[in-house]
């Protein structure tokens, strides 16, 4: 579990760096990021697969309350608080690529207009 965590935290200090990128639009950074954050996942994949073959898919929860390790249950509680701020990160990342996104499309409508006349279809939608 000690490993799982360890590569938990570095996959949460990629998403961090993927934040500062994507707040700084530093587009070449945020490529080489992307496959980090690949690499940083299968890794915590693969250590995942492991944990589930080793407990038979029982919760983590139930094994922790069994095994009464106070050194085990500090290292698990530390796995969900790096998920909740993983999870936080990730959501927050994802509203900055579509913020920006939505700009980026506005910005291209407005250099770009569609000059066109405009006709509706039967329910009422421009085409």
């Amino acid at each position: 579990m000690e490993e799982e965590y360890t590569v938990l935290k570095k996959l949460l200090e990629a998403l961090r760096e993927q934040n500062r990128y994507l707040v700084r639009r530093e587009a070449f950074n945020l490529d080489k990021i992307v496959k980090i954050l690949e690499e940083r996942s299968k890794n915590v994949a693969l250590l995942e697969m492991k944990r589930r073959k080793l407990t038979k898919n029982r919760p983590m929860r139930e094994i922790i309350e069994e095994a009464k390790d106070e050194n085990l249950k500090k290292i698990y509680e530390d796995i969900v608080e790096v998920l909740q701020k993983m999870q936080f990160q990730k959501d927050t990342n994802e509203a900055l690529i579509k913020h920006g996104m939505i700009f980026t499309h506005q910005m291209l409508r407005a250099l770009n207009p569609n000059v066109e006349a405009k006709t509706y279809n039967s329910i009422g939608r421009s085409r």
